[in-house]
């Protein structure tokens, strides 16, 4: 008799051990797809005035990643151009840093209407959040800065169609 509740007890703790072991995989499975690049094909045209790939970073003043992502996308998009202002200049793509935390509170007006469409439709209110062209997003911060710079650098190159020596 003892032997058979030992049997139960044991079965019924594997069980439950195994229940919250997959509950964690699909929790982690689906961060794990939520954080990493997709590929879209988003509608950017209304962010550059010429006709040159946009590049599009999304962070907010309480987002603790969104420091170190920031810091990376000027770094990385300073080998191609120069910052000014919160404005960009080269000939290679546009780029621009939306702060949400200041459109939400009113603060800000120089945010044009294609990218708060954007960050609507796929934000799902997530920062820091990169689009890279319309061809590829990220949301959610990097594990590192050189993580950060590095994956930058290569959607950039990829959303640019560029073999330039920044991108070897």
């Amino acid at each position: 008799m003892l032997t058979r509740f030992r049997y139960y007890l044991y079965a019924t703790i594997i069980a439950v051990l195994l229940i919250i072991a997959i509950f964690f995989y699909y929790q982690t499975y689906s961060l794990n797809s939520l954080y990493s690049f997709h590929e879209t094909n988003l509608n950017m045209s209304g962010l550059c005035s010429q006709n040159t790939p946009s590049l599009v970073i999304y962070y907010a003043d309480n987002c603790r990643t969104c420091t170190d992502t920031i810091d990376s996308f000027q770094n990385v998009t300073s080998l191609f151009g120069l910052w000014g202002n919160n404005t960009f200049y080269s000939g290679y793509f546009c780029a621009w840093k939306f702060n949400i935390s200041a459109y939400n509170s009113n603060t800000t007006n120089d945010l044009p209407d294609a990218a708060i469409s954007i960050f609507n439709q796929i934000g799902m209110d997530r920062v820091p959040m990169i689009v890279f062209n319309g061809k590829y997003y990220k949301i959610g911060g990097f594990s590192n800065n050189q993580t950060a710079y590095n994956e930058i650098l290569k959607y950039i190159c990829l959303s640019i169609n560029e073999s330039m020596p920044q991108c070897s």
